[in-house]
């Protein structure tokens, strides 16, 4: 197994085990105009079973071709 696949597979397993969720549901990354097709790689992970209160999809900042990811997240009473 190459080293991004024993990764991938270390954060499976990390998210099964700490049983954590990952919420980000549309691609994140886009490069050149129509050259590749869009990936998801940015992500957001809770132990909470509810999904954030939001997360938006905003443009880019500078030069990058990730989308940047703005989420609000409610905090627990107590």
């Amino acid at each position: 197994m190459d080293n991004a696949g024993q990764w991938n597979e270390e954060v499976l397993q990390l998210t099964m085990v700490k049983t954590m969720n990952q919420w980000v549901e549309k691609s994140t990354r886009y490069r050149g105009e129509g050259e590749e097709e869009p990936l998801l790689l940015d992500l957001v992970f809770t132990k909470k079973p509810e999904s954030p209160a939001s997360i938006q999809y905003l443009s880019p900042m500078g030069r990058s071709n990730h989308v940047t990811l703005e989420v609000e997240i409610q905090e627990e009473d107590g």
